[in-house]
């Protein structure tokens, strides 16, 4: 038997035995969004090109992308369902400092798995409803932390303003041996707990993991019949709002 296969067989047997014993546990995993240190010299080595950017414009958006900070997320779990909340950043001592993020976003998600619903939570457009991602996994390892991490690689889509489609690649390292088929956004349903998430604006990676915590495990379900939007509508209803205020 090639590796590959090996790799496979031994996949479907920890998602068998995970799934059973995942429903009995609870736990709390923190994690960290980092922008992509070679998206960010990139974007910064094409926008000092432009010539039609004004002094103090030009000086803000080079301030923060320099002093991009990490963003934090708690993802809460328990049985077949999921929460990850966005830790907001304390205030900054200096104000007159610019800064952004990582990149990686700071909306809340809910998953449930058995229903399969995983739902992003906005303020501008409220819920929307995310498709799962079908992920390939790799026979390619490496050590995170003390975990052995398999690969898994899928495409996501990313509705852009003109109301086209474009598909981005997701990496995902994940850990058979944390039997949970959780991880940060909406990235799931791997045969075990996603660890690390690289896309080409940024990684998200995960820094504690809190089994059985003592704290409570806060997961915000959503309502039965409350208003979930498709990614397509939202981006639709953002293009018309933006084309009436701004213009074509």
């Amino acid at each position: 038997m090639n590796k590959s296969g090996y790799l496979s067989i031994v996949l479907i047997l920890l998602f068998g035995l995970n799934s059973v014993y995942a429903q009995q546990t609870s736990g709390i995993v923190k994690y960290k969004g980092v922008i992509n240190e070679d998206f960010r010299n990139k974007f910064l080595e094409e926008f000092k090109k432009k010539k039609d950017v004004a002094p103090e414009i030009r000086k803000g958006v080079l301030e923060m992308y320099l002093n991009a900070e990490e963003d934090n997320y708690e993802l809460h779990f328990k049985g077949q369902e999921s929460y990850l909340h966005y830790v907001k950043h304390l205030e900054n001592e200096n104000r007159n400092t610019l800064k952004i993020g990582s990149k990686a976003g700071t909306s809340d998600f809910y998953v449930n798995l058995d229903d399969k619903k995983i739902i992003r939570k906005t303020s501008m457009m409220g819920l929307l409803n995310y498709e799962s991602i079908s992920w390939e996994v790799k026979n390619e390892s490496k050590e995170i932390g003390d975990y052995k991490c398999f690969k898994a690689e899928g495409i996501e889509k990313k509705y852009l303003r003109d109301g086209t489609i474009e598909e981005e690649p997701v990496v995902a390292w994940f850990a058979p041996e944390i039997p949970w088929q959780f991880g940060p956004h909406n990235y799931n349903g791997l045969p075990g707990l996603i660890l690390r998430i690289d896309k080409e604006e940024f990684s998200i990676i995960a820094t504690e993991i809190i089994l059985n915590p003592e704290e409570k495990i806060k997961i915000d379900p959503v309502e039965d019949g409350a208003k979930i939007r498709s990614r397509k509508e939202a981006y639709q209803m953002a293009t018309e709002y933006y084309n009436d205020t701004y213009g074509n």
